[in-house]
């Protein structure tokens, strides 16, 4: 194996172990016998907003048979949103599809409870679980190994599959506040309920976090944001040669591109955290980290989808390490990037 090779394959798996997953072919699915529905392997687990803490006070995939398939409950958890929560295990390996999902959940930063039920798209699930898809750079078969449960605010939820650093959003909904008993969160009535909720703010946001909720409260407006698909182009500025891309979105997936296999087509999440593999003039290989001021891009987007259908290009010079530029390009001009976050590493000499 060459030292390029050696290098892209360890770049994916550590992309792969940052988001919670592991790289493995399994096999796809089981039948043993006329007449029972298809089983997978797979785990549920459940995510939230880092700046958003959320306790899923209950959750139930069901599928078309009846099986109850039980997502991880009980939990504080703003680990990050289409990021993997728990990973208990639960029930037998192989599991049926689910077609529903019912839940409830406690949001802190609006002192709220939301519940309903989300129709699952079950055609679509059992589709991807039975494909699969081929592992970037291994090139090998794998499998979707994770349904992950997203709680956001004003009752947004969404759900996902992953495997082997891939993300799929695979439904969406809005549900309605419920009324639940404040003893489901803590059953302690020693500890008041506002003291509980401003001690876990406390312990579970940053200094910075803490005092911008405090000043503006909870975005519930806005959330619809995270939501949306923009199809954009990418270009690299020529001197460099990119090779590979990691990205995660503001809508909670991930997808990798290996430009050594192929050109770049349409992408359609909104950029949150790029990671660029590429070789420099000198032929060294780097990587570039870069994280999007949530502001400046959604505002980019927007500016985009007002000067027309085309969709818009966005641009990375990585000639320079020092300064690397950023731009969203439409037909009516460019719109510089500039309070991206931006770290370069090497990869190789």
């Amino acid at each position: 194996m060459s030292d390029d090779s050696f290098n892209a394959r360890r770049f994916f798996l550590k992309l792969a172990a940052s988001a919670g997953l592991t790289a493995l072919a399994l096999p796809g699915s089981a039948q043993a016998f006329f007449g029972r529905a298809k089983e997978f392997e797979w785990l549920p687990s459940e995510c939230a907003d880092e700046r958003y803490p959320m306790q899923l006070i209950n959750g139930l995939l069901k599928s078309p048979e009846g099986a109850l398939i039980g997502v991880p409950a009980g939990k504080i958890i703003n680990n990050g949103w289409g990021e993997i929560g728990s990973r208990r295990l639960i029930g037998p390996a192989q599991k049926p599809v689910p077609e529903k999902l019912e839940l409830a959940w406690f949001s802190y930063t609006e002192d709220r409870f939301y519940g309903g039920e989300v129709a699952l798209p079950h055609a679509l699930l059992t589709q991807l679980f039975e494909e699969g898809f081929t592992i970037p750079l291994t090139q090998e078969h794998g499998t979707w190994q994770k349904i992950i449960v997203g709680m956001g605010l004003g009752g947004w939820t969404s759900i996902w599959m992953a495997g082997s650093g891939l993300v799929r959003e695979v439904a969406r909904a809005r549900l309605e506040p419920v009324e639940m008993d404040w003893s489901r969160v803590v059953d302690n009535p020693a500890i008041p309920r506002q003291e509980f909720i401003r001690s876990t703010l406390t312990r579970r946001l940053s200094p910075d976090a803490l005092a911008t909720l405090s000043k503006n409260g909870p975005p519930v407006s806005s959330w619809p944001r995270y939501t949306q698909r923009e199809r954009w182009r990418l270009a690299v500025a020529e001197g460099v040669t990119p090779q590979y891309l990691f990205l995660r979105g503001f809508n909670g997936e991930r997808q990798f591109h290996d430009f050594t296999r192929t050109s770049p087509g349409l992408f359609d999440t909104i950029p949150k955290h790029v990671q660029i593999a590429y070789r420099s003039p000198s032929g060294s290989t780097l990587l570039a980290e870069i994280g999007f001021d949530e502001n400046e891009i959604f505002s980019a987007f927007g500016q985009a989808k007002a000067a027309g259908s085309t969709p818009p290009t966005l641009h990375f010079n990585l000639k320079y390490h020092s300064r690397i530029v950023i731009a969203l390009e439409t037909a009516a001009g460019r719109t510089a990037l500039q309070h991206s976050r931006i770290q370069v590493g090497r990869l190789s000499p």
